[in-house]
């Protein structure tokens, strides 16, 4: 299941699953992502919420470590890899299904790997992503030739696969008829934003190769050498950039060392109150000693998790700070952690804005930005900005 955001193909298969789990007498889905990390808040919270909405809570077993939930009546479990663990999936004992989600995200030699590693009778394999670039393996493995069923409004359903064994389903927004209004016009207006963000993301059309992007000079390292890299590298600081409703909050770990910026994505959620915010920080270790630069446009945000107990700063700006503070990223090399599914995204998709005739016009399109909006609050104030006394508490510079 491919195509735009907010067309329900990941609740469409969440609901698969948990029909197969409670009726058939044997099932034991996996649940599979490029980082085991990523499940939690993915598939695993999408079951989760479904089961609530369904009023079967009673009936369900939901162990966060590991990830699993099992179905009292029959035993049936629901069972969580990531492809970054080395464990992986061929220690799991009869699987009867599997659901990719985000398979873009997944290598294609990892993919061969984990569905030749199944052992078992009939496996269904569930894939759910969005066609963000037609040079993607996926394309060429499992679809025809555009031109054969592609329509240019979006407005089509079934694509005959080239594997006799496939099934492959394309939808949008509009055929689900629980999208918000909200989120329907944001998609709308990426029309007028960005003519490929449109054809992915609202349209479900394959993406093209992106032109102008602000960041070229990036690169990844493994999730499981992260923690000895980042120690012996510099740490800067976190970066907060704020959101809630139709904008994620991100926190950005960033390290420095041999003119490398080192980043590791640790949160990247919509609609967490500060409460929440102060919460999740704790849970993932970040202590009132660690320094935070977040976004100054919220300052009664930045009050209250400064209550909370967090060494938290405002970012300071200035006239053209946005394009500043890119140029000053763009000096240093960028190492990403494997795990950083989202950060990943934005560096592949943040992009100039374009004139008519394909000109950059040096203007970044605000959009995929607020992981990296993050890391430039970081960089900004403790590389390039002098810093003031905020909240009575004296900061340093490096």
């Amino acid at each position: 299941m491919y195509g735009g955001r907010d067309s329900a193909k990941s609740y469409f298969a969440a609901q698969k699953v948990i029909i197969d789990t409670m009726r058939k007498p044997y099932s034991r889905y996996i649940l599979v992502r490029k980082a085991y990390a990523h499940i939690k808040d993915s598939q695993f919270q999408t079951i989760k919420d479904i089961v609530i909405s369904y009023g079967l809570m009673d009936y369900f077993v939901f162990t966060e470590n590991p990830l699993r939930i099992i179905f009292k009546k029959n035993g049936n479990m629901i069972i969580a890899r990531g492809l970054d663990k080395e464990h992986k999936t061929k220690s799991i004992k009869d699987p009867t299904g599997v659901w990719y989600e985000e398979m873009n995200e997944i290598g294609f030699n990892d993919f061969l790997k984990t569905t030749t590693s199944l052992r078992g009778g009939i496996i269904q394999e569930i894939a759910t992503f969005n066609p963000e670039m037609e040079t993607e393996w996926i394309n060429s493995y499992f679809f025809p030739a555009k031109e054969s069923y592609e329509k240019a409004d979006g407005n089509f359903h079934y694509v005959k696969s080239v594997r006799d064994d496939t099934t492959i389903l394309h939808t949008t927004y509009k055929d689900n008829t629980y999208v918000t209004p909200q989120s329907a016009e944001l998609l709308e207006s990426f029309k007028t934003i960005d003519e490929n963000y449109y054809k992915i993301y609202t349209l479900g059309l394959w993406g093209g190769v992106l032109e102008g992007l602000i960041y070229t000079d990036w690169g990844l390292f493994d999730s499981a050498q992260s923690d000895d890299i980042l120690r012996s590298t510099k740490f800067l600081g976190y970066g907060l950039d704020w959101g809630f409703t139709n904008d994620p909050t991100a926190i950005v770990k960033v390290n420095i060392g041999d003119n490398t910026l080192y980043l590791d994505e640790i949160l990247y959620k919509k609609g967490m109150t500060n409460q929440e915010l102060c919460l999740e920080m704790q849970r993932c270790g970040i202590t009132s000693k660690d320094e935070i630069i977040a976004d100054s446009a919220e300052p009664k945000s930045i009050q209250e998790l400064y209550a909370g107990g967090f060494n938290i700063h405002p970012a300071l700006k200035g006239p053209d700070s946005v394009r500043a503070g890119i140029s000053k990223i763009r000096q240093f090399k960028i190492m990403v952690t494997s795990r950083s599914r989202n950060l990943i995204r934005e560096l592949k998709n943040y992009r100039w804005k374009m004139d008519k005739d394909g000109n950059s016009l040096n203007v970044p399109i605000d959009n995929y930005n607020h992981g990296l909006d993050a890391v430039r609050y970081v960089v900004m104030n403790k590389t390039m900005i002098k810093k003031k006394r905020i909240f009575g508490i004296r900061s340093f510079n490096i």
